[in-house]
């Protein structure tokens, strides 16, 4: 019997020494990989953060009534030959007559010969843009056209409207945007006017509004004239300038040649001797040099009687200025009551 129970021990030792040295089958994977990958996490996270579509809700329609305002400006298609402007620039007022290169030559997308503001919606304004030019006649250009508005009336600009070139006759909120000045000093220490030593101030530069994405989607559009090839219209809601019987002051521009609209006011940050000058009746300061490409009109009050500290307003004048002299000279459009060229 015992050695029977020798015998049984001594065979079980063999069993279990044979058994931790018996080669271990791994476990083969299945033919089909995971398709749960790093890479499908990081997509799995950018899809989950895109930006939602904006969905307009409101949205412009055209003005209605009569032209509420109309503003002309000087148009320098016939002294263009001569690289010269047609009078109209006086920068100690920040009027400008810009519409060339800093070689002289002609920019007449960045021309306005009128602009106009109508006010009797309910909801919008309309400006309306019209330059010296059809736009298709020159295809190579990239104009911006800017809408500056003071509302609270102290002579400085509170907000920037700005729309590129429409890209079609529909209401579209691509390229615009509205810009304010947080630090409140357009205008440096002397507003309009230089100021006693160039500024280092930011100008405009907090977008509230870029293409729908703002507080409200729908607060600017632009487009362009179905009826006219050289009119771009702007359209903002009124709330913007205290609703339908808001008081400010208005500056319409051109631009395609100073796009960091954190330089306004221009002519607090550049002297006279480094802006150069449009005319040849400064020769000391001609031709154009650090400001160039573009064009505003005098300021307009909408709303509200101005008294005489508002300085830079449009005089009451009347027939608009002419183009110039040429034997060729084309006269300019008629100022007909009640015409809308949208």
């Amino acid at each position: 019997m015992q050695r029977q129970l020798i015998f049984v021990s001594f065979l079980f030792s063999i069993l279990v020494v044979a058994s931790c040295n018996m080669p271990i089958n791994k476990i083969q994977p299945t033919s089909a990989p995971s398709t749960f990958t790093p890479t499908s996490r990081l997509e799995l996270t950018i899809t989950s953060t895109t930006t939602p579509e904006t969905v307009h809700i409101d949205k412009p329609g055209g003005p209605i009534g009569k032209v509420y305002q109309t503003v002309h400006d000087q148009v320098d298609e016939n002294t263009a030959p001569k690289k010269e402007a047609y009078g109209g620039d006086d920068f100690n007022l920040g009027k400008y007559e810009r519409p060339f290169d800093q070689n002289m030559n002609y920019m007449p997308l960045v021309d306005l010969v009128t602009v106009q503001m109508s006010r009797e919606d309910p909801l919008w304004i309309y400006v309306l843009f019209r330059l010296d030019r059809p736009f298709a006649s020159v295809p190579s250009a990239k104009p911006y056209y800017l809408l500056e508005l003071d509302t609270n009336l102290d002579n400085r600009g509170d907000y920037l409207i700005v729309s590129g070139l429409p890209e079609s006759t529909e209401w579209s909120t691509t390229s615009v945007m509205v810009l304010t000045a947080p630090d409140f000093n357009i205008g440096g220490k002397v507003a309009i006017k230089p100021d006693p030593e160039l500024s280092e101030s930011r100008g405009y530069y907090e977008e509230i509004f870029n293409d729908g994405h703002g507080k409200d989607p729908d607060l600017a559009w632009s487009r362009l004239s179905k009826v006219d090839p050289a009119v771009a219209l702007i359209a903002f809601k009124n709330t913007l300038t205290g609703g339908e019987k808001g008081r400010f002051i208005w500056l319409p521009w051109a631009d395609e040649g100073m796009l960091d609209w954190s330089l306004f006011d221009f002519n607090d940050h550049f002297t006279l001797e480094l802006a150069g000058f449009p005319s040849k009746t400064d020769l000391k300061n001609y031709p154009l040099k650090a400001l160039w490409g573009v064009d505003n009109t005098c300021r307009m009050p909408s709303g509200f009687t101005p008294d005489k500290t508002m300085i830079g307003l449009c005089p009451d004048y009347s027939p608009p200025p002419s183009r110039g002299t040429s034997s060729t000279e084309v006269p300019p459009p008629p100022n007909i009551p009640g015409i809308n060229l949208y």
